[in-house]
């Protein structure tokens, strides 16, 4: 018996209307428990009903080139089959369109999808997917380009390259990353000096991080202060009040335990816009979710309201 006549068996169609791309990172995922391509697209089809096709991320053919090419294709809904950074390629593409995004969890993390409420196998997901309504969602923006879950300056982007280092040998995993965090860690030099300005208020501070979080899902599973100021609309500012490696180690391990203190190891800050200007540094390494890019300062952290429309499941 297929996969696909397997997933017959307790599933049926629940059409969201229209034709359906799905735009997959193949880098994506374990091997052993991602489904073959036509497996997949026929799942898809049993699932949400109509035509399925399947565009494959390349070197050439990133998440947010495929995704417009689905639009100009006339699909009602794209799927991302990825982690978050494909997740947010997608998104790119989708914002402020017609066109409906699933999402398909093929990442390490998977917060944006957890966050939805969607199962962590791809079956099951899949069937989540039939079972959805169309809902709008706020989309994070730093200088114009968009974040689902964070954007952040300062050490975090030296992890994210220590972790792609890792990844190559050892493959992709959460204790990778965990180790990539301590590893990352111990290239800082010094701290930067930051000046924040959160809805017209304006501060400076010293620190080694400023994050950014619009996922109340990944805060709460951090045990973060902050998930119900991003619920309400707000964006989450969190500066570690670290500056030196052993502080900054304890204070991660004290984060992925859930045992991070507010006011003691970070600063948090809400608001609806965020400015960050660091002394001497006219442009700096920026994260977005768990991809990294250099930009120029000042950076503008906003939210694009109801941007976004996403298959979310229904709590049923």
């Amino acid at each position: 018996m297929t996969a696909v006549q397997e997933f017959q068996k307790t599933h049926t169609a629940a059409s969201v209307g229209g034709d359906v791309c799905v735009v997959l990172n193949p880098r994506s995922g374990k091997k052993d428990t991602k489904p073959e391509t036509p497996d997949l697209c026929g799942m898809i089809q049993q699932s949400l009903g109509g035509n399925c096709e399947i565009k494959q991320v390349s070197r050439d053919a990133s998440p947010t080139q495929l995704a417009n090419q689905a639009i100009k294709e006339g699909y009602s809904t794209v799927i991302a089959a990825g982690g978050d950074g494909t997740i947010a390629g997608v998104a790119t593409a989708l914002m402020e369109t017609d066109v409906v995004m699933g999402v398909l969890p093929m990442g390490t993390f998977n917060y944006f999808s957890r966050g939805l409420g969607l199962p962590e196998t791809i079956p099951e997901a899949v069937s989540a997917l039939g079972q959805s309504s169309v809902q709008t969602m706020h989309i994070g923006d730093i200088n114009g380009r968009i974040f689902l879950n964070n954007a952040s300056l300062g050490i975090y982007p030296t992890i994210l390259r220590e972790r792609e280092s890792l990844y190559k040998k050892w493959g992709r995993n959460r204790i990778t990353a965990y180790w990539s965090v301590l590893l990352g860690l111990a290239g800082l030099k010094r701290p930067y000096h930051l000046k924040i300005t959160v809805d017209g208020e304006t501060f400076e501070k010293k620190t080694a991080l400023a994050f950014v979080a619009n996922s109340a899902y990944q805060l709460e599973a951090f045990s973060l202060e902050g998930a119900e100021a991003v619920r309400d609309g707000e964006l989450a500012l969190y500066l570690t009040n670290a500056t030196r490696w052993g502080e900054l180690a304890r204070h991660s391990m004290n984060l992925i335990r859930g045992g991070a203190i507010h006011g003691r190891e970070f600063q948090l800050v809400t608001g609806q816009t965020i400015t960050i200007e660091a002394a001497r540094k006219n442009t700096m390494l920026i994260a977005r979710d768990g991809e990294k890019e250099r930009m120029t300062a000042p950076f503008k952290f906003t939210l694009r309201r109801n941007a976004l429309n996403v298959l979310v499941p229904d709590p049923a």
